[in-house]
């Protein structure tokens, strides 16, 4: 009867397209070059630390590598491990301290996120993938993926987390899609699709032998399967960017009287990407904007923004759109 470890290894194996195979290197765990020496090597990720899962305010920021490498939390860690019961198990979590390893945080929500790491977490449940051995299925993931950076167990020691570093943090969520699928059709694990969110709490915990490459190649596919995924997330010095770019281009529209609105298909844009990327504040600037063309009407223009509003993912117009049309129109805000 073949065991998990040839198991996972036969899947791999079976599911592997000749035009799709990665050259695999002997587990060294270190990527010694930098990512193949083809892109930059990664920078030192910094994150924020949280006192515990309840926690919303971080204490402190610290590198990720020292975080997960620490065997300052060993004792509670195996002690949660080998207790069955609830009441215990949960009193030692609650006062485990946790890290975002996906960036570093003013507060514990996305909008507040400051840096982005690069990298993004992936748990594997043991209950949702009964049939292998993930300890030993974390190196040979790292063997399949030079993206992956971290793979260890999780606080349970029946699980793993899985942290690989992705091309653009601006579309976290669609990389995360894109992993899922990549673990599900490459190994046939099965991820838990609840923890995809930037600023998801990593729990410390301890791995003896965790799979480790500080300088990974950054995992380059997306996938958008879900529309709640379908947001960029953006650093607050990118959003300030951003409004920096809008507000100046507005200037000048008005001061120019430039219309850029003048055809409904325009108008319509326009106001999906405003919609897009600032939510209901930028009423504001499509109103700034729609004031140059002949006819403007105020209600008229509130009724367009509210079905701009309801529209704007299907429409698929980004900030980037609203820049397009500017400069196609003469509008050098830059």
């Amino acid at each position: 009867m073949k065991n998990d470890e040839k198991l996972l290894k036969d899947r791999v194996n079976k599911n592997d397209n000749s035009k799709e195979k990665i050259e695999k290197k002997k587990n060294k765990n270190i990527n010694e070059k930098g990512a193949s020496g083809i892109f930059t090597p990664l920078d030192v990720p910094i994150v924020s630390v949280f006192e515990n899962h309840y926690s919303k305010e971080p204490l402190y920021e610290v590198r990720l590598d020292k975080f997960l490498h620490t065997t300052k939390f060993k004792t509670q860690v195996e002690e949660y491990r080998a207790s069955t019961d609830d009441e215990f198990r949960r009193k030692i979590k609650g006062s485990l301290r946790c890290v975002t390893p996906s960036g570093t945080f003013s507060q514990r929500q996305e909008s507040s996120i400051i840096k982005h790491t690069e990298l993004i977490c992936v748990d594997i449940d043991a209950k949702d993938n009964p049939m292998f051995d993930l300890a030993k299925a974390k190196h040979m993931i790292g063997e399949c993926c030079p993206s992956l950076y971290y793979a260890g167990l999780s606080l349970s020691g029946e699980g793993i987390f899985l942290i690989f570093r992705i091309s653009n943090p601006e579309f976290h969520k669609q990389h995360f899609e894109a992993l899922a699928e990549f673990l599900s059709r490459k190994f046939e694990l099965q991820v838990d699709r609840s923890v995809k969110s930037p600023v998801s709490l990593r729990v410390v915990s301890y791995d003896l032998t965790p799979y480790y490459n500080p300088n990974p190649v950054p995992f380059p596919y997306t996938m958008e399967t879900d529309v709640k995924s379908g947001h960029v997330i953006r650093t607050v010095t990118q959003k300030e960017n951003i409004l920096k770019r809008v507000k100046k281009a507005v200037s000048i529209i008005q001061a120019e009287r430039i219309d850029i609105t003048n055809q409904y298909q325009n108008w319509f844009k326009i106001g999906c990407a405003l919609a897009y990327e600032f939510g209901e504040d930028g009423r504001y600037w499509f109103h700034m904007i729609s004031r140059v063309y002949k006819d403007y009407n105020e209600g008229g223009c509130d009724i367009q923004y509210n079905r701009c509003l309801k529209y704007k993912k299907d429409d698929g117009a980004k900030i980037g759109t609203f820049f397009y049309l500017c400069k196609r129109y003469g509008v050098n805000y830059e």
